[in-house]
C-alpha cells in the first residue's frame, strides 16, 4: 500500500533518489535531507495511530540496529530518537518514521554537504555488517 503523492513512498518505489542504508519487507532506512537516518515503514502508514503491532516491532528492531551502527561508525556521545504524530506535534511527512540523531558533547551538527551525506551512508552501511 502506498500513496502516489508521498515523498517517502516515492523513495521506497525508487521514483525519487534516496541514500538508502538498509531495507527489508517492512522498513526502509535512508538519510534525511539534513543527513541523519530515518526508519520508515515500507507500507504507507500515516502515523502511530495507524501503526500495527508487526510494523512497530519492525521499526524498533531497525532503529536499534541503526543506532548500534551509528555508535560504531560515528562514535557519538548519545543518540536521540524522535517521532512525531500530527501537524501540531511537528509531523511534516505524513508517513510513519523515526528520526535517529547523533549527538556529541564537543561537536555540533552533521555535514549536510552531498559529500558528507555520501560519507554518512557509506559509513553506516559498512557498520551494519558488524552489528
Amino acid at each position: 500500500m502506498n500513496d502516489p503523492n508521498c515523498i517517502f513512498c516515492k523513495i521506497i518505489r525508487g521514483d525519487v533518489a534516496g541514500r538508502i542504508i538498509d531495507r527489508n519487507d517492512e522498513v526502509i532506512v535512508f538519510l534525511s535531507l539534513d543527513n541523519h537516518p530515518l526508519v520508515v515503514t515500507v507500507d504507507h502508514i500515516a502515523d502511530i495511530f495507524e501503526l500495527g503491532e508487526k510494523q512497530s516491532g519492525a521499526v524498533m528492531r531497525a532503529a536499534s540496529r541503526i543506532a548500534k551502527a551509528m555508535r560504531a561508525a560515528l562514535q557519538p556521545d548519545g543518540i536521540h530518537l524522535a517521532q512525531s504524530n500530527g501537524e501540531a506535534a511537528g509531523q511534516e511527512v505524513f508517513h510513519y518514521h523515526v528520526h535517529l540523531y547523533p549527538h556529541w558533547s564537543h561537536r555540533r551538527g552533521l555535514d549536510e554537504s552531498e559529500a558528507g551525506k555520501d560519507r554518512m551512508a557509506a559509513e553506516l552501511k559498512a557498520a551494519l555488517a558488524s552489528v
